[in-house]
């Protein structure tokens, strides 16, 4: 019998010896795999990514006008914010926010016009009781928002007043521009009287005109000057054209032969009187609100699925449980075999280090290929997770994972010397992953010294892979998956000098 005949032997007597030893210890392998599962399971069904609502008070002064439009604004934030009322009394509210009754305090700035009239912002200020960092960040966004909505109603406000003051402007500019037809027509009649007539009107009228549309002619060149093309003239640029175009014709003398150059400058200021006309008309039916926030954002995924919270877990949920069924298994192999005594027996007989430990990952490859399948099963059918890859590209990121997680079960195993020691460092590992692979909080999320941790796990890497593969469709970043081979090689080829070294001293 040859060399390479009595290496598949004494290899493939390890794959009955790990199965028998797996399958006498089912409650083991029920709370691995079961119960895992069952915990990430409530907690993606329970898990809901929801703003939470806060329970606000508002402290303002008596008598105050803000304490109207604050009863008015409470609404703007939706659900965001369960209006709790209005109180002058600070300690009061203080007093609620200790007992629990509230979650917000939100004191309105005192004299806030005359902070504003000094140069200054009014401030408001949110106190809360919070000691969860997330959660005060929160507080903090919350105000911000808020804020933005008062400062939004204020400009609004400011806006249906210049609107308001555009109506008589409008009719000023519509009294111009008839001043100016009546001229024009007076001309080519060759009635000098009546154009004289109407010139007097006109000037009278464009006076009216500059003086009404005053209050408002800033907010109009904001309006225009930002957000049009850039080619249209202003308002205030129409106004000064007719005024300079009134200005040059000078008065209509009588006896002339022809007034065809004063009838064709009476139609050019009619023509920009009507433009303008038009302009205020148009001004005065754009809404407030749509002046004051002239823009809004509508996000759109160019993904070919927006999965749910617990299928976008799912491929994670795979991971971290695969990765611990075969740490926790490998990780009391060899610790197993050195308290039955079977090292000595190794160490005597023709089997090496490298038989036994390649024999050892052949028998709980197969049992977590195995189980990998049960679970794939389970939430591709069951929880509805969709597979819009492949499935080759699946079961190589699957037996990479498995791979070089019983690398790291077999290091383990190799440098402890009981199975609560085994147990403990297998937990250390998924408490490790939980954190740093990308299952609960993104990696960019994380300080760069520290991503050092995340991709020294096998967990980022498949997470990554599955979850590009299931949710997007793509056969994922080939780095990652040539990163997750080459640390369970490295592993491998760690554990086995680790095996030999310990057959030796048996």
């Amino acid at each position: 019998m040859g060399d390479f005949s009595r290496f598949l032997i004494r290899t493939s007597a390890f794959l009955s010896k790990e199965i028998y030893e797996i399958l006498r210890q089912p409650r083991l392998i029920l709370s691995l795999v079961v119960g895992p599962f069952l915990i990430l399971l409530l907690f993606g069904i329970g898990y809901r990514n929801e703003a939470r609502a806060l329970r606000t008070i508002f402290v303002v002064e008596n008598e105050s006008r803000l304490a109207e439009q604050i009863q008015e604004f409470a609404g703007s934030l939706g659900e965001q914010l369960i209006f709790e009322g209005v109180t002058p009394d600070q300690e009061g509210a203080l007093e609620r926010l200790r007992r629990g009754e509230v979650d917000l305090v939100a004191v309105a700035p005192p004299d806030a016009y005359e902070t504003i009239r000094n140069n200054e912002q009014a401030t408001f200020t949110l106190l809360h009781n919070e000691i969860d960092p997330f959660q005060a960040d929160y507080v903090q966004y919350f105000g911000q928002i808020y804020v933005g909505e008062v400062n939004r109603r204020v400009l609004r406000t400011i806006a249906e007043e210049g609107q308001e003051n555009t109506v008589p402007a409008g009719d000023n500019a519509t009294a111009a521009r008839t001043s100016a037809t009546g001229m024009r027509e007076a001309l080519e009649r060759g009635d000098v009287q009546e154009a004289q007539r109407q010139q007097r009107q006109l000037d009278r009228d464009l006076d009216a005109l500059e003086l009404s549309v005053g209050a408002s002619a800033g907010l109009l060149a904001g309006v225009q000057e930002t957000l049009g093309s850039g080619s249209e003239e202003t308002i205030r640029g129409r106004i000064s054209t007719v005024r300079q175009a009134t200005t040059d014709m000078e008065e209509i003398e009588e006896g002339q032969e022809s007034y065809d150059e004063e009838a064709q400058r009476a139609a050019e200021i009619e023509t920009e009187l009507g433009a303008l006309e038009s302009e205020l008309g148009e001004f005065n039916q754009i809404d407030s609100q749509v002046i004051v926030s002239p823009f809004r954002s509508e996000a759109q995924s160019v993904a070919e699925i927006q999965p749910e919270l617990s299928q976008y877990f799912a491929p994670s949920v795979i991971v971290l449980l695969l990765q611990h069924l075969a740490v926790t298994f490998a990780a009391l192999s060899i610790v197993r075999e050195v308290r039955q005594g079977s090292m000595e027996l190794f160490r005597v007989s023709p089997i090496s280090a490298g038989e036994t430990l390649l024999g050892k990952y052949l028998s709980y490859l197969l049992f977590g290929a195995v189980v990998a399948i049960i679970l794939t099963l389970l939430i591709h059918f069951g929880l509805g997770v969709p597979m819009l890859g492949s499935w080759v590209n699946y079961a190589a990121v699957i037996a990479a994972l498995l791979f070089t997680s019983l690398g790291y079960g077999f290091f383990i195993s190799t440098i402890v010397d009981t199975d609560s020691q085994a147990v403990q460092y297998a937990m250390i590992l998924l408490l490790t992953s939980v954190f740093f692979s990308g299952f609960f909080l993104g990696l960019e999320t994380l300080w760069e010294p520290v991503r050092v941790v995340s991709w020294s796990l096998p967990a980022t890497y498949s997470i990554l892979l599955l979850q590009d593969i299931m949710l997007r469709g793509t056969a994922g970043t080939p780095l990652y998956l040539a990163g997750l081979v080459g640390l369970g090689a490295a592993l491998y080829l760690l554990s086995w000098i680790l095996l030999r070294r310990k057959m030796a001293h048996a």
